[in-house]
């Protein structure tokens, strides 16, 4: 189980990251299905100490005693785990979806991937000069991208051997490069949001909540942030600047406060 979710973990990891393309996500996903299929025939490192711990009886220097828990079917949870991720991962449909739904869904999801993979050179065939043309349609189709711009940079793109991306074809592969593998960024706006509304900012307008929300999650650190354009436009509008000596004064109001006593307390000690 330990080295299932260690392997687990290494593609959460994967794809969680904002540079993964789908595509590079669907090849990860792939071998990391295989790799978890493999602990079958070549157990992981954690299996291999459990087996050790087995024999002796003894796991870091503590002595092991037989518990009536019950025993787990490696073999057969390890099928499971594939089983599972095949059926929720290499889709674009929820878990709970019906299995009709699923199954368009796994094959509008399989069928994008081939139409994906012929931006490729890997995956060209010189032979034919006519390669992934009907592929390109169909993604700019999906994309919402113009179709013969498209086509006749895929033509120009084929002809340099893929070495150089001409102009037509960089929107292409720009929509495909933001289609996003995971919901990392949703699970990440919405610990930015819950950090922007608390309970003490609970008044705060859609509008002004959605522009901390863009600048928190899209914007620039604070170092690259040039105040000085806003400073020259805070004094063109004829207000002091912070070193001027003819700002008024501030006016402080000494009221006698309820905790007065207890601070004339301290002074005297």
């Amino acid at each position: 189980m330990a080295d299932v979710l260690t392997e687990l973990k290494n593609l959460s990891e994967i794809l969680q990251n904002r540079k993964t393309t789908l595509p590079k996500a669907h090849d990860i996903m792939t071998t990391y299905v295989k790799r978890i299929e493999s602990l079958n025939r070549y157990p992981g490192q954690h299996a291999v100490d459990a087996s050790q711990a087995e024999e002796v009886m003894e796991f870091k220097g503590e002595e092991l005693r037989v518990g009536r828990s019950p025993i787990i079917d490696s073999a057969q949870f390890i099928r499971a785990v594939e089983d599972n991720m095949k059926e929720r991962l290499f889709t674009t449909t929820a878990n709970r979806a019906q299995v009709s739904v699923a199954a368009n869904r796994k094959e509008a999801y399989n069928s994008l991937i081939n139409q994906m993979a012929v931006l490729n050179p890997d995956n060209w065939d010189h032979d034919n000069p006519r390669f992934g043309d009907n592929e390109v349609r169909a993604l700019c189709d999906v994309l919402h991208v113009n179709q013969q711009e498209a086509h006749l940079g895929f033509t120009e793109y084929k002809a340099s051997g893929g070495r150089n991306i001409p102009n037509k074809m960089k929107k292409l592969l720009m929509a495909v490069d933001t289609l996003s593998p995971s919901n990392a960024d949703c699970e990440r706006g919405f610990s930015t949001m819950n950090n922007i509304i608390t309970e003490y900012r609970s008044k705060l307008t859609t509008t002004n909540a959605a522009n901390l929300l863009f600048i928190s999650s899209v914007g620039p650190p604070c170092r690259q942030w040039d105040p000085l354009p806003y400073v020259k436009t805070w004094l063109g509008k004829g207000r002091r600047a912070a070193h001027s000596t003819s700002c008024m004064a501030r006016r402080y109001t000494e009221e006698e406060s309820y905790f007065s006593p207890l601070w004339k307390m301290w002074k005297s000690v």
